[in-house]
């Protein structure tokens, strides 16, 4: 594996694009959840990534069915599937409704520390002091950001907030195993392919059992092109090129760094409610931007002899 600065600068930055993008999908996902079902949301977006990936992966990358792994990859694979897009889909919804959405986000700025204590654990990879410095430097960010606690009426959702830290850590390291460290030619595209088809596709069978006639007789709730288009590129950017891109940096940033990376979008969220909600940011929000930022640039570097 090629650990030379420049293929981790370019991961970064990769890294970075696909969360600025994302980011700008979820802010403008609450224009379109004011009128449209958070189900509807999900399914339809969900429906849109599986499309898109399919497509691309099958027929533009022209990429076959894998039929060379093993049992233990297959494993994985079906793992990261479920818990990615299945299960962490659903305890968000549940968590979100239980909680004022600040404290939701605060919880998940955990991710970072669940998935190095994983790796650390699972995949050996231990951290050099200033990376462990910069993640401990990104979660103090966070809290300065968000220093609202929940009261014990919400603690509830605060068990379904865990839930998804911890699955998103595994989910992480999982990736990282698979693409990473397993002996296996899988692409990023045919990976994200199979996952979403894993966790999403019961999901979206779900949705069109559901709600699939009234979307085709035209008196399912969408209200309006803006809203199909937003949940469109929710789908499409938000979940297909986001999910292939990260898991296509795994393979050169380790798990926990590439999660440090992905928590930057506490930002980018921020910033982009300022045009788009006119949700303008409290000086001391900024400062708390500037601690999160200086703790992911420290977790991204280690020595020479760590490469």
């Amino acid at each position: 594996m090629d650990r030379s600065p420049r293929p981790r600068v370019l991961a970064v930055g990769q890294g970075l694009s696909v969360i600025v993008l994302s980011q700008l999908m979820g802010v403008l996902a609450k224009l379109a959840l004011f009128e449209v079902e958070a189900f509807t949301f999900v399914w339809l977006q969900l429906g849109a990534a599986l499309g898109f990936l399919v497509c691309h992966t099958f027929v533009w990358r022209r990429e076959r069915w894998p039929r060379d792994l093993d049992r233990r990859t297959w494993i994985a694979i079906l793992f990261v599937g479920a818990i990615n897009f299945g299960l962490c889909r659903l305890w968000m919804m549940m968590g979100i409704e239980r909680l004022p959405m600040n404290t939701f986000v605060f919880v998940l700025s955990f991710i970072p520390l669940v998935t190095l204590a994983l790796s650390i654990l699972f995949l050996r990879e231990r951290p050099g002091p200033v990376q462990v410095g910069g993640l401990v430097l990104a979660v103090v960010g966070v809290w300065l950001y968000f220093p609202d606690l929940p009261p014990p009426d919400q603690r509830m959702g605060v068990v379904y907030a865990v839930l998804v830290v911890f699955g998103l850590g595994a989910s992480n390291n999982v990736t990282r195993f698979v693409l990473g460290h397993a002996t296996t030619s899988l692409s990023p595209a045919l990976y994200s392919t199979i996952g979403l088809m894993v966790g999403g596709l019961p999901i979206v069978l779900a949705g069109l059992a559901t709600e699939g006639p009234r979307l085709a007789d035209g008196t399912l709730a969408l209200g309006g092109l803006r809203n199909a288009a937003i949940i469109f590129a929710n789908g499409v950017f938000g979940i297909a090129l986001t999910q292939t891109v990260f898991n296509g940096i795994m393979r050169t940033l380790r798990s926990f760094e590439a999660s440090v990376v992905a928590n930057s979008g506490l930002v980018w969220t921020a910033l982009w409610a300022i045009p788009i909600l006119g949700e303008w940011l409290p000086l001391g929000r900024v400062g708390a931007i500037g601690v999160l930022m200086a703790g992911i640039l420290l977790a991204q570097w280690r020595p020479a002899e760590m490469r």
